[in-house]
């Protein structure tokens, strides 16, 4: 009796536990999918995404996630972690590990995004739209359309303003800084340099990103009004 009654309480305190474990943390819809894949598996439309997913898009393809904190487009032949932090407001952070990603944020704090250890993020309460490129095993590519992003790598920063676009060296060798000055690089730091590039290369999509994302607003203030 006394080991029955033991039992008993046993799967009662388990199926309790188990009700009041909160379930998997909701990153956001897939709104757009083509040759996108999370995880191991093909995605499309309306795909609900969790915290710790693997977005890839294979050559040629492409995916839209859309969350309460970002907008996130992954061009075709990258990859992405996405999770989800509860910081006051919804906060989605993105590990860029290949290729491309191009996103759109309301506000400072809702999105950050990581690139070889570097972390860029919205650094203004306004309307932010920004593509960050890996283009080497040390190296990427940073282009702001709209806003202000704040770049941080090693305990140093930098921000970039709205139109800028750089190609940014992380950990360069002392032989290539004299070099890179003289091409005029924006800023230099220890720990990372800046070299000004022309926002046409590395941006290409960004505006029709945009132009998708106006066009979109739009019919959704007539459906809505």
């Amino acid at each position: 009796m006394i080991l029955r009654h033991f039992l008993a309480l046993k799967l009662t305190a388990s199926l309790a536990l188990h009700a009041a474990s909160p379930g998997p943390t909701v990153v956001g819809v897939v709104v757009e999918a083509y040759r996108g894949h999370v995880n191991s598996s093909i995605v499309s439309d309306g795909a609900t995404i969790y915290d710790g997913d693997r977005l890839s898009t294979e050559p040629g393809g492409a995916l839209r996630l859309r969350g309460e904190a970002a907008t996130m487009d992954l061009a075709e032949d990258s990859i992405a972690l996405v999770g989800r932090a509860e910081s006051g407001v919804p906060s989605t952070e993105a590990e860029l590990v290949r290729g491309t990603l191009t996103f759109s944020s309301g506000h400072a704090g809702n999105l950050e995004i990581v690139a070889l250890e570097a972390r860029v993020s919205p650094s203004q309460e306004a309307r932010t739209v920004a593509q960050v490129r890996l283009t080497g095993p040390k190296e990427l590519c940073i282009y702001v359309r709209r806003g202000s992003l704040q770049f941080f790598y090693r305990g140093e920063a930098e921000t970039i303003g709205e139109g800028e676009a750089y190609r940014v060296i992380l950990d360069p060798p002392e032989d290539e800084l004299p070099k890179k000055k003289a091409a005029k690089a924006a800023h230099v730091r220890k720990a990372f340099l800046f070299v000004a590039i022309g926002g046409a290369a590395v941006g290409g999509g960004i505006k029709a990103y945009e132009d998708h994302e106006n066009h979109r607003h739009k019919h959704e203030s007539e459906d809505r009004p």
